[in-house]
């Protein structure tokens, strides 16, 4: 799903469903970003690490409760 649930209406996915998504995209992103150190993107991988801290904040935003959805009405 991974962005796409910033499109989907407010309750279309469980909780469960969206903090697993969200943890996919945490663990995908951490992922690239130690690929890209590896191969001496460092620039590239620093953009990683700063989309890992916006996922980490929505982690948190959906285990407070206070999630909400960027692009839907």
């Amino acid at each position: 799903m991974s962005a796409a649930r910033h499109f989907f209406s407010s309750g279309t996915v469980t909780n469960d469903e969206l903090k697993s998504d969200i943890t996919a995209d945490i663990a995908a992103a951490r992922g690239a970003q130690k690929d890209l150190q590896a191969h001496g993107q460092n620039r590239l991988a620093a953009d990683m690490g700063r989309a890992v801290d916006e996922h980490l904040d929505e982690l948190n935003a959906a285990n407070n409760g206070t999630w909400r959805p960027r692009h839907s009405r």
